[in-house]
């Protein structure tokens, strides 16, 4: 079983970073991509400088109750960056949320999923 642990902090930085706008963060920060998650689908932008579709697949599926997508798209913005929407194969761990995903200085990947 999956377990996610988030503090209220990383709760707080969530919210503050949804309302400056997640895509402007990952136009000038490569490393840095969000989601929205709700009700088993999950959609959101991502700078392919920084990320692929592969890699992006393989941490959004945190979201999911058994860890497996059920379908991925993808299309680029006008900005340059990458749209995706995803759902999960068999149900998800939390009905609605948010997801911050960022490469670290150590080649690392900080996950935060916070949501209810």
């Amino acid at each position: 079983m999956n377990r996610m642990a988030v503090t209220l902090a990383g709760a707080a930085l969530i919210l503050v970073n949804a309302c400056s706008g997640s895509s402007d963060i990952s136009q000038k920060n490569p490393n840095y991509y969000s989601a929205k998650l709700r009700d088993g689908t999950i959609s959101g932008t991502y700078n392919p400088v920084g990320y692929d579709a592969d890699l992006v697949k393989s941490q959004i599926k945190a979201y999911c109750v058994d860890m497996r997508l059920g379908g991925y798209s993808e299309a680029p913005t006008e900005g340059g960056l990458m749209a995706f929407g995803a759902t999960c194969a068999t149900g998800a761990n939390l009905s609605s949320g948010f997801m911050e995903v960022e490469r670290l200085f150590n080649g690392e990947f900080s996950v935060e999923i916070a949501g209810i």
